[in-house]
């Protein structure tokens, strides 16, 4: 058992490693294709296009899945998500081995659901994370590019002071913009891109009014400066909405827990009641039941409860 626990686990880090090296590689392959593009007289547009548009040639499945891995990149980073993987191989492996008296099948959906409910749980709270910074500190970089903006400064000077001076993720951000305009990609696509990996209607429309400002012009200083007292405004008013639901979201958590916790006393207490929940159909179908319907009336409450921004 521990030579096979052993074989698992340095099978896991070698498709790790592989898949790392795998991606090196076609980063190193695109960077190249790309200073190669660069060299090509600036009269061929069709190459140059074919450069800054990485969306050119791509069905939309392709497309989708291009954004997602840039949202989930903004949400964890390299590092972030190399432990992730790591974490989720560790999980599967432990739920598979210490579901052994289980039958095969309840042993490999209980894996898979397990680390189903760990990435999804690692996506909610670094999205948490994300927008908590956000809506901190993106007011402040409002309030600095117009700033800089009265002052005579350029919108691509500004982003570049802001990355200059920025911390965090959305330090971050603006630092892969600051690169991308660096490389001669347009503001348009720069701040489009950026807009996948911060899905917020307050960048949204921070993208709109820089976008619109260097189409047709306009006074962008009093635009910004609107802009962050409407963040701010709504702020204030997303943190009265969650004190006036919290106490049917706490119902809800409480009364969610119950079931897991009368199980888990019973796995303890009993283990012949739990051995018939899960090896006999009745009892699959009565499991079945009520994890369907805990996880219908958590999604109605959490839909009758999200606060929208």
């Amino acid at each position: 058992m521990q030579s096979l626990i052993l074989m698992l686990i340095l099978a896991a880090v070698f498709s790790l490693s592989s898949l790392k090296a795998l991606q090196l590689l076609r980063s190193r392959r695109q960077v190249k294709r790309r200073l190669e593009l660069v060299t090509v007289n600036a009269a061929q547009s069709r190459e140059k296009k074919a450069l800054f548009d990485w969306e050119q040639g791509t069905g939309p499945l392709l497309t989708r899945w291009y954004r997602v891995q840039s949202r989930i990149d903004a949400l964890f980073g390299r590092k972030g998500k190399l432990w992730l993987l790591l974490g989720l191989v560790t999980l599967a492996l432990a739920v598979w081995f210490a579901g052994t008296f289980l039958p095969l099948v309840v042993r490999a959906v209980s894996t898979a659901g397990a680390v189903v409910v760990a990435a999804l749980a690692s996506y909610w709270v670094m999205r948490i994370r994300q927008r908590k910074e956000f809506e901190e500190a993106f007011p402040q970089v409002l309030g600095q590019i117009s700033r800089a903006v009265a002052a005579g400064i350029s919108v691509p000077q500004a982003i570049a002071q802001v990355a200059d001076y920025q911390k965090g993720m959305l330090g971050h951000e603006f630092v892969l913009i600051r690169d991308q305009l660096e490389i001669g990609i347009s503001l348009k696509q720069a701040l489009r891109e950026a807009s996948y990996r911060l899905p917020y209607s307050g960048f949204h429309f921070f993208v709109v009014a820089l976008v619109l400002n260097e189409e047709n012009g306009g006074q962008l200083r009093e635009v910004l400066h609107g802009l962050s007292r409407t963040l701010h405004d709504n702020v204030a008013i997303k943190m009265k909405i969650k004190s006036l639901t919290a106490e049917p979201r706490m119902t809800a958590m409480i009364l969610a827990s119950l079931p897991v916790l009368l199980i888990s006393i019973m796995f303890f207490k009993n283990p012949t009641a739990f051995l018939n929940l899960t090896n006999t159909d009745t009892g699959q179908f009565v499991l079945a039941y009520v994890v369907g319907s805990m996880a219908l009336g958590l999604g109605i409450i959490h839909m009758l409860t999200k606060v929208r921004s």
